[in-house]
């Protein structure tokens, strides 16, 4: 084969590669940031990411939990990181479509800062009520909250179930007073122990109450039904128009990140959510798998902030 042949033969072979690495990287072990703590739906994600990228980048994937405000800790530790592609974020979305809009001082600009390299997967929020609430279904739900201040529990403000049930709220004219708690758990916690009603909580963390019968499920918050609770219509289905929520797992990199090393992980993260086995895991933690590259997730970040940023301006958030 001639040489310009085979040069031509090698540039279709990358261009067709699934992924393709930056030029020497990595050369050594590279880290992953959750921002928060261990033990939690994005920690698990975050660790399958890392096992399955260190087996196709031969070199060790960290994980380290950085947690604390909402986030920001995180994301400030890996902003101000080397922008050589060996540290990135491991976030939920709402680190740049809800925190702007709620923190004064966040420690960082999360776009100017931070550049993403693609979503991995979304989850939803499931609708649960205690059952001596004595609820018949989803429609029972929104008549009795019409005529009744019920009471709902959160992981705290501006988290991700205080704002779906505020979004229910304003898309239905039903009332709800907000009790906020200091994480997923707490809020959890009391209404399986019937302390607090009802709560939008994410899918993964609802699944065993609601399987036993802890917890009653009225309704889930995307567009389609939880595969983990196909029985379960959506709050869409039920007739709240233009109601779909879902928060999605980003991996973000040091804006100044060349872009070769952004573009090898976009194309990694593609590449691990084509594995069966790593789809099955993300069904296991109610995680829908879902690719974007980064100039969607880009898009994707914006339009969801200005759908958070209105409501927050509403509640007047701070």
């Amino acid at each position: 084969m001639q040489p310009l042949a085979r040069l031509f033969l090698a540039l279709v072979l990358v261009a067709t590669a699934p992924w393709a690495r930056a030029a020497g990287y990595p050369d050594h072990p590279v880290k992953l940031v959750v921002n928060f703590a261990a033990g939690g739906p994005l920690d698990l994600v975050a660790r399958l990411i890392a096992e399955q990228a260190a087996s196709r980048l031969k070199q060790p994937v960290i994980v380290e939990n950085r947690a604390g405000a909402g986030g920001n800790i995180g994301a400030e530790y890996v902003a101000r990181s080397p922008k050589d592609g060996y540290t990135a974020l491991v976030s939920v979305d709402h680190l740049l479509t809800i925190n702007p809009s709620v923190y004064k001082n966040m420690g960082l600009d999360p776009y100017r800062d931070l550049v993403p390299a693609g979503i991995f997967g979304t989850t939803s929020q499931v609708l649960v009520a205690h059952p001596k609430l004595g609820l018949k279904d989803f429609r029972d739900f929104l008549e009795r909250a019409r005529k009744e201040d019920l009471t709902y529990a959160s992981a705290g403000l501006a988290s991700p179930g205080h704002l779906t049930f505020e979004l229910l709220k304003a898309r239905t004219g039903i009332r709800g007073t907000h009790v906020p708690y200091k994480g997923n758990a707490p809020a959890l916690s009391d209404v399986v122990a019937g302390h607090v009603p009802l709560a939008f909580v994410a899918s993964s963390n609802t699944l065993p109450y609601v399987r036993s019968g802890a917890l009653q499920a009225l309704a889930t918050s995307a567009a389609t039904r939880n595969p983990q609770l196909p029985q379960v219509p959506t709050a869409q289905e039920q007739g709240v128009p233009d109601f779909d929520v879902q928060f999605s797992q980003v991996v973000l990199f040091p804006a100044g990140t060349p872009a070769a090393v952004v573009k090898t992980w976009e194309g990694l993260l593609h590449d691990i959510l084509e594995s069966p086995e790593v789809r099955r895991q993300l069904d296991q933690m109610a995680v829908t798998p879902f690719w974007a590259d980064s100039a969607r997730t880009t898009a994707w970040l914006h339009d969801t902030r200005t759908r958070w940023e209105a409501l927050i301006r509403t509640l007047d958030i701070q």
